[in-house]
């Protein structure tokens, strides 16, 4: 290199003081260059102005770049230049203390219709995502100021990653959205003690992106654009409605009469403007930044210990089903089979089994066969006594008597001692033979 005195001389191409700032470089005690660059735009204020919508007043670029995405500032109703006047105040105070900075890789969407839930904010995005790619919203030189801004690569590596189409703008994978775009919220009132579901949505969002790149498209694909007012825009549906009917009639329109609703539409000279969709990076705090970032890294490592756990689990939980006794015996005839064995001797070799398990329990069989079996005689069971009702007995008590009038009756001749006889008849023979069997 050039010596001067004894002394190194370092020569760089001359930049603006912006650059000039983003690329300050630590040098050692020989003067030597660090590896790492240190930046000196870490809360990423550089973006301050994305978003912003130019006046006729301002130079031709900013009036150009205006109107390629949506048009100037005179173009937009009164209530949208209120809403814009009011967020970047906002973002004005809140950065002036540095506990705040510019998210990269999160945008804030205002001015949502109320309609508008979280699946249509997501569709909202990749739609607007796929057209941002496709007409290369994002350059070279937009990838090349975030690069520097983070600090953590050196000049040379933040030009060689310049060249590379793929690190300027990394692909979108429409089949995994939630790779690029992880989270969709949209801030609701619940006030009234309802579910986040059911609760009113308050007209703005946030979208958060893995890539600033995709970030940065969305952002200048839906800002200030009047495409997307009609449906998503808050008051954009009636703008358009109203719009569509000026056009038809045409030079009568001017004496067209507009309700209260649509009056903040109509511009002095007459003309219907319509609203438009508010996106510009969401401003944070740091210190609730990192404590949202360490309680989503807690969640992803709980998630992914947890499906440790599971899998280690899964064999222990599996219980083993038993097998029914036709399945054992199906489960040896092909082990016995595989072992070379024929089908025939199944039989045979089974009772052999049984019979080598079991040697002891037949050796006392035959104890007992040898045996004499002596044969108890059988007692017999006496007759249980009948039991005599008194009334039956009383019973058959008349009848004998009545029995006994008749056989005198029919029986004139015979003497006294068949008389006698009939009397006495035998309780046993009533018993055996009664009258009315």
């Amino acid at each position: 290199g050039i010596m001067l005195k004894g002394r190194n001389i370092f020569i760089d191409l001359a930049v603006d003081r912006t650059t000039a700032s983003s690329l300050a470089v630590q040098r050692d005690a020989d003067g030597k260059p660090l590896k790492k660059m240190i930046g000196k735009d870490r809360r990423n204020l550089y973006l301050k102005n994305e978003g912003r919508v130019s006046s006729s007043t301002e130079s031709a670029a900013a009036i150009s770049a205006s109107a390629k995405h949506g048009g100037l500032w005179e173009d937009l109703p009164q209530s949208d230049r209120a809403k814009r006047e009011r967020a970047f105040a906002d973002k004005s105070t809140k950065l002036r203390s540095p506990l705040f900075f510019i998210n990269p890789t999160r945008l804030s969407i205002r001015n949502l219709a109320k309609h508008v839930n979280e699946a249509d904010l997501k569709r909202l995005v990749i739609g607007a995502l796929k057209k941002a790619l496709e007409h290369k919203l994002v350059t070279p030189n937009d990838a090349v100021a975030h690069w520097r801004a983070g600090g953590e690569l050196s000049h040379s590596e933040v030009m060689r990653r310049a060249t590379d189409p793929k690190l300027v703008t990394p692909v979108f994978n429409e089949k995994n959205t939630k790779e690029s775009i992880p989270s969709v919220f949209i801030d609701r009132d619940l006030s009234g003690g309802k579910k986040t579901v059911d609760a009113p949505s308050r007209g703005f969002g946030f979208v958060e992106f893995t890539h600033h790149a995709h970030a940065l498209a969305v952002l200048r694909q839906l800002n200030n654009n009047p495409i997307y007012s009609a449906e998503f825009a808050s008051g954009g549906k009636h703008a358009a409605e109203m719009l569509k009917q000026k056009r038809k009639k045409g030079k009568k329109a001017k004496n067209l009469k507009v309700d209260e609703s649509g009056a903040e539409f109509v511009g002095e000279d007459g003309n219907v403007r319509v609203p438009r969709l508010i996106v510009e990076f969401a401003v944070e705090n740091k210190v609730k930044a990192r404590q949202q970032a360490e309680r989503i890294a807690q969640k992803k490592a709980n998630k992914i210990k947890q499906k440790i756990e599971n899998k280690e689990k899964q064999p222990s939980d599996k219980k083993e089903k038993k097998k029914s006794r036709g399945a054992l015996q199906r489960a040896k005839k092909r082990a016995r089979k595989d072992a070379g064995e024929d089908a025939d001797t199944d039989g045979e070799n089974t009772e052999a089994i049984k019979n080598a398990k079991k040697p002891k329990t037949e050796e006392k069989d035959l104890t007992k066969a040898k045996a004499p079996v002596v044969t108890a005689p059988k007692l017999v069971k006496p007759p249980k006594k009948r039991k005599v009702d008194p009334r039956e007995e009383a019973l058959e008590d008349m009848i004998r008597s009545y029995k006994a009038s008749f056989s005198r009756g029919s029986e004139n001749d015979v003497g006294d001692k068949t008389a006698k006889e009939s009397k006495v008849i035998s309780k046993e023979k009533v018993v055996k033979k009664r009258w009315f069997e």
